[in-house]
Formats: structure tokens, sequence, C-alpha cells
């Protein structure tokens, strides 16, 4: 007689490496959702960084000495969501909103709030080029928790006075800014 022989997993073994797999998924997927979010603010903060620049050499350059309160007259493009040039005070990219203000020589910031579950707000002076950011999640949105932490940005509440992790302001591009 022939000895059968039996080839395969058993039930066991193959439960033992779902669970392994479904493990690593449950730590990893969380930190990957953190990853893109964290170049999704990257991003904004980028624009942020290029609309400043332009918005101080502005108004170095106007006859006013002010900010201007719209893109238009800028030595920067930037399109919509749809690709169309943006020249006016806000627009939205894929992931952000965007607000220009401005209309004096002492102040003047650019503000970037997130679209979709996960709410916060990066806001940029363009005097001192500080950054903060202010992670408004708590009423029932996605997480992001330590968004703003993970970026290196002091939040908007508790930036009260010399700034950040960089210095304190005190002229063009010297607060604690992240570019």
């Amino acid at each position: 007689m022939k000895q059968l022989t039996k080839k395969g997993f058993t039930l066991i073994e193959l439960l033992v490496v779902v669970l392994i797999i479904g493990i690593l998924a449950a730590v990893a997927l969380p930190q990957y959702f953190k990853a893109v979010e964290k170049s999704r603010a990257t991003e904004a903060l980028s624009i942020m960084g290029s609309v400043s620049a332009a918005m101080e050499r502005a108004r170095l350059v106007s006859t006013n000495n002010q900010y201007p309160t719209t893109l238009s007259g800028l030595d920067i493009e930037l399109a919509d969501v749809n690709g169309n040039p943006v020249s006016g005070g806000t627009w939205s990219s894929n992931n952000f909103d965007f607000q220009v203000d401005g209309s004096d020589t002492a102040s003047g910031n650019i503000t970037a709030t997130r679209i979709g579950s996960s709410r916060y707000t990066l806001r940029r002076d363009y005097y001192t080029g500080k950054v903060t950011c202010d992670d408004t999640t708590a009423s029932g949105g996605a997480s992001v928790s330590g968004i703003c932490t993970s970026l290196g940005l002091p939040s908007s509440s508790s930036s009260g006075g010399s700034g950040g992790s960089g210095g304190s302001g005190g002229g063009p591009h010297t607060g604690g800014s992240v570019e």
C-alpha cells in the first residue's frame, strides 16, 4: 500500500499567518496615514513660504509700504484646484483652502485650512516668517493627532510672544519658521 502524504498548511498555521499580517497592518497603517498627512502639510507650508516671500517683496517695492491683499501683481503664479490662475485673496488646492490677509506695514499672513475631515489650520506671518498650527479635529473629524507636533510647529493658542522653536520674531524670516 502507498502511504498518502499531506501537502499544505494546517488551519492553525494559516490563522497564525493571518494574525501576524493583521498585527503588522494595525501598526503600519496609522503611521502611513500620518506620513501622508505630513507630506500634505509640508506641501501647504511650501506654498505658504512662496506666497509669504512674494508678499514681502511686494511690500518692499510698494509706494505705501503695505502688504497686498490679493495675489494679483505678485511675482509668482499659483493655480487653483482646476488649474486656473489665482489672482484673488482666496483659493483652494486639492487638500487646503488658502487665504491671504494683509493691509498694513506690521502684519499680514497666509492661512491654509485643511479640506476634509482632518481639520487643522496652518498660519504664516509674512513679516516674521513664523508658522503656527491649530489642530481643530476635536469636533468629530478624522484623527490627525500630533500633526502640529510632528511638523515641529507651535500651536497658535500657545504661541504668545517669543515664538516656537527657533528664536523670537523681529524681522523678516527670523521667527520660528519652517521652510
